[in-house]
């Protein structure tokens, strides 16, 4: 049976005007024209003037309105020969609503806010926000996260620098890099970290933060913190801000905790070269002890490690942490299969706006996220190179066009993914022309839908066809097949009530990328 998925339909999210190209389109004449082909094939390419022409479309049926796309409401089953818009397209469900505290669900896997909704944790991260924006830089820059789909803002509660003062010129510390006390006026360092805390909580986003930033080489805090400071450090940290039932903690940096390889080798001459697991696992229990509301924590570790043999066995580490390179499979599923289930995070990967290799484009931002999603992850991390250190340039990077299609994703998940995604690998047997060439652009995600509503799969580079065995979701059930544009944020029909082993759809010919939706 052969399916065709070039449809036109009806946008799910207004997007706004951006500068940002995106990857080249396979042609560029507007919205695809369907092709449905029976059983037999003998496909028939119909567009929409040829449709109105036959009479396909009468008086009394579908109107198509403004070629510029709007939200249509769910369709019935389309005519063997016509092309059917998707209707009631979902909108965006006010992702950053949550109700604080954020706690792990009863499945051990997903995160749910205190209401017991299903939380989407979804960050950015303006890592050195708290001390270098002023409040009013740092409004703008949380209102448009908040607004854009955004969950959470990832944070370092110091500067990258240690020598560095907050945008009003005040210290953190009475002399530079003593943990061990804090530097407390009426108005000082910590009242504005407060205050930033505060400004994430009213505009529904959790603030994830860095106690002290230990760096990639060691080159930012990791050498001030010790075992004689790290306990106090964290201490007084609780006692700051332990009530705030927004703040998660993400200990460590960038940084491999041990001594290993190059994870001191940028620690400044004078300061402790050795590891600083037992130092992290005191400041981590004195945060974790001196909580008064639930505040999730986990550790930033180096690209491409974990550091489950290190904290795997403290209370605290309550978030299992991936972070990648450009293909974030396999680190998240490592994490996702361990025997210790956790929500998972993808804490970062690689960000846009790079200047050095790997140079990424739109669709290789964004592919990051989808992957990480669909190989079981609770959570993931955008990054841009203008905003994590607050170049003059950050407000321009806001409207990024990468940052566009996390509310993309935003919508897709929240509309159809309640949960965590169960991973499917190649022996699933959904995907019988296979998963593609991992690491590369043909690598293709697939999971489950929780609860037994299907399966959802993201395509990294185009294919001609794409044959389906939903026998391998339910031998019995029927399936509805979407595809889901994640450069605009369209759904396109493709077929109702389908089963079988052999269901074949085509590729919406002018996508780059594209996700197949299979639901009940």
């Amino acid at each position: 049976m052969a399916y065709g998925g070039n449809w036109e339909g009806g946008r799910v999210v207004v997007r706004s005007e951006t500068v940002d190209s995106e990857p080249a389109r396979t042609q560029n004449a507007g919205p695809a024209e369907p092709v449905v082909a029976p059983a037999g094939g003998g496909g028939r390419r119909i567009n929409r003037r040829d449709a109105l022409r036959l009479g396909l479309f009468g008086l009394g049926g579908v109107i198509i309105g403004g070629l510029g796309g709007f939200a249509l409401g769910r369709s019935t089953a389309p005519s063997a020969t016509a092309p059917h818009p998707v209707s009631g397209a979902p909108e965006r469900a006010g992702l950053a609503s949550a109700a604080f505290p954020i706690t792990i669900g009863a499945d051990a896997r997903s995160l749910v806010d205190s209401e017991g909704r299903h939380f989407l944790y979804l960050a950015d991260t303006p890592w050195n926000a708290i001390s270098r924006m002023t409040r009013e830089s740092f409004t703008t820059l949380a209102t448009a996260r908040s607004e854009g789909g955004f969950t959470a803002l990832q944070m370092s509660v110091l500067d990258f620098d240690p020598r560095a003062q907050n945008a009003y010129g005040e210290r953190p510390f009475a002399e530079r890099g003593d943990l061990a006390e804090p530097l407390r006026g009426e108005a000082d360092y910590w009242t504005h970290v407060e205050w930033c805390v505060d400004e994430c909580a009213r505009l529904g986003l959790v603030a994830c933060l860095v106690p002290s930033w230990y760096g990639g080489w060691g080159d930012a805090w990791r050498g001030y913190v010790t075992e004689d400071n790290a306990a106090a450090y964290g201490t007084f940290l609780a006692d700051l801000l332990g009530d705030r039932p927004n703040v998660w903690w993400l200990l460590g940096g960038d940084n491999d905790p041990t001594d290993e390889g190059e994870a001191t080798s940028g620690v400044p001459g004078g300061l402790s070269r050795g590891p600083v697991v037992a130092a992290t696992i005191q400041m981590g229990r004195a945060l974790y002890e001196g909580q008064s509301v639930p505040q999730l924590m986990s550790y930033h570790t180096a690209r491409e490690m974990t550091v489950e043999e290190h904290f795997g066995d403290e209370a605290w580490y309550q978030l299992s942490a991936a972070y990648s390179g450009a293909d974030p499979a396999p680190f998240v599923r490592a994490e996702f299969d361990r025997s210790t289930v956790r929500p998972v995070i993808l804490w970062e990967s690689y960000y846009d706006g790079r200047d050095r290799e790997p140079l990424l484009d739109r669709r290789e931002v964004r592919a990051q996220a989808y992957h990480a999603f669909l190989s079981g992850a609770a959570g993931a991390a955008y990054g841009h190179e203008d905003v994590w250190p607050v170049t003059e340039e950050w407000p321009a990077a806001l409207a990024a066009g990468s940052a566009e299609d996390v509310r993309v994703l935003s919508t897709l998940l929240a509309a159809f993914v309640p949960g965590v995604l169960e991973p499917l690998g190649a022996e699933s047997g959904l995907l019988p022309d296979g998963h593609g060439t991992p690491g590369t652009a043909s690598a293709v995600a697939v999971a489950a839908l929780p609860d037994g509503a299907g399966a959802m799969a993201y395509f990294g580079e185009p294919r001609s066809t794409i044959t389906i065995d939903t026998t391998a979701l339910d031998a019995d059930a029927t399936f509805a097949i979407r595809w889901f544009d994640p450069a605009t944020g369209e759904e396109f029909f493709v077929a109702d009530d389908r089963a079988g082993e052999h269901v074949v759809v085509s590729w919406p010919s002018t996508w780059s990328d594209a996700v197949l939706l299979v639901r009940r």
